[in-house]
């Protein structure tokens, strides 16, 4: 869209942060990135809560020509705007039904899954590694079971078919973080292949987590 420059704050290993690069990729938009490390205070620093006063990730900054810039934060938000500013290559496609499908999917991860195992969540939880393992070990495999209980009815090589849609993105950085909570994508099978043939695309590759991560981490 012309007149319009992009800026996205954003930790290389958040999913939602990783769900909005995908989408960049796979739209072509030229963006630049911004590091904020969750693991320091840097996210709670007044510059960044002012970006977002949660001091979450991601952050899209939209420069505009000669006016004040726009901030969008929660991944869903800066998806369906960027959708709406390029609507090609579409990630929310078909009719109606699918369209609602595509969304429902989505939000099994974004609401019912990846907010449990947030880490600020965990930490209130306990203080045990193990018992934190045990809790993120309990709500992802409840979002991935029902994710796959849902998806079967419409998987191809993605989860809506054989083109990646908004789903995928949500699905494929949960999968990173079941295998990172030692869980086996193999109790998944078919969110396991949907996996495997995402992270071989050359959009997944170039958005993925490792691509960003920073030395010493």
């Amino acid at each position: 869209m012309s007149g319009h420059q992009f800026k996205l704050y954003h930790y290389w290993r958040s999913s939602s942060s990783w769900r909005v690069r995908w989408a960049l990729a796979t739209k072509g938009i030229e963006c630049e990135l911004v590091p904020i490390n969750l693991l320091t205070n840097e996210a709670d620093q007044p510059d960044h809560l002012q970006r977002n006063p949660l001091g979450y990730v991601p952050v899209l900054e939209v420069l505009q020509k000669d006016k004040n810039a726009w901030l969008l934060t929660e991944s869903t938000a800066i998806l369906e705007f960027l959708e709406e500013l390029y609507p090609e290559p579409a990630l929310i496609t078909g009719d109606s039904y699918q369209r609602a499908r595509i969304r429902q999917l989505a939000q099994i991860i974004n609401s019912d899954t990846q907010p449990l195992q947030n880490p600020h969540v965990v930490e209130k939880f306990s203080t045990d590694p193990a018992q934190k393992l045990q809790w993120s070990q309990l709500w992802i495999r409840k979002g991935l079971q029902a994710y796959e209980i849902v998806a079967k009815g419409s998987a191809g090589k993605f989860s809506i078919g054989d083109t990646v849609t908004l789903a995928d993105l949500f699905l494929v950085p949960q999968c990173y973080n079941a295998l990172r909570n030692e869980i086996s994508l193999s109790e998944f099978p078919l969110l396991e292949r949907i996996y495997s043939h995402s992270m071989g695309t050359d959009e997944c590759k170039k958005s993925a987590p490792e691509i960003f991560k920073p030395s010493g981490q």
